[in-house]
């Protein structure tokens, strides 16, 4: 391979899809969700989350998503919560979703949103992600309706998971 001829591999090394990460902040039995002043559903309610920047690992990419967006920093660990598939901004792309305890701070939005409130997951659920929401997103768009399915789907995972490590917490306490 000379500085004239293509490196033949190159397609196989670039990227194949576009890599995000995002994280379910915690606190008091709540979420911290975001509301989207531009972009892909702008004025959507979702958590804090964006694009992984080369020479990250999703976990450093959903740390630096959330101090930008939220200027909030976990506690400590995050736990993977699953992979979130959507077609976004012309490409497909996997989302990367965490839960953490983000316990102390105050929420300090970045421009990129418009506002900021801690809720329920069961209630932002319905709010926001039941059937008939998701029936009037397809009427608009069908792409954009896939992506609701998928986070409402993640969402789920996320419910079960908290509920879970909520029964563990409370076990560990009679414990001790």
């Amino acid at each position: 391979m000379t500085e004239e001829q293509p490196d033949k591999n190159e397609s196989v090394r670039s990227q194949l899809f576009g890599l995000s990460a995002s994280v379910y902040a915690q606190r008091d039995g709540k979420i911290l969700i975001l509301k989207r002043a531009g972009g892909e559903v702008t004025g959507g309610w979702y958590i804090p989350g964006g694009a992984h920047e080369r020479g990250e690992d999703l976990e450093t990419t959903a740390r630096r998503e959330l101090f930008e967006e939220s200027g909030l920093v976990p506690d400590g660990p995050l736990t993977l919560i699953g992979l979130v598939p959507m077609r976004v901004y012309g490409g497909d792309a996997i989302q990367a979703s965490y839960a953490a305890d983000c316990t102390t701070g105050e929420v300090v939005i970045s421009d990129e949103h418009s506002g900021a409130r801690w809720i329920e997951p069961s209630e932002y659920r319905e709010r926001y992600f039941g059937d008939d929401a998701i029936t009037k997103v397809a009427e608009q768009s069908e792409r954009v309706a896939a992506i609701i399915r998928a986070v409402r789907d993640d969402l789920d995972r996320y419910i079960v998971w908290a509920d879970r490590e909520n029964e563990f917490r409370e076990l560990q306490k009679l414990r001790s």
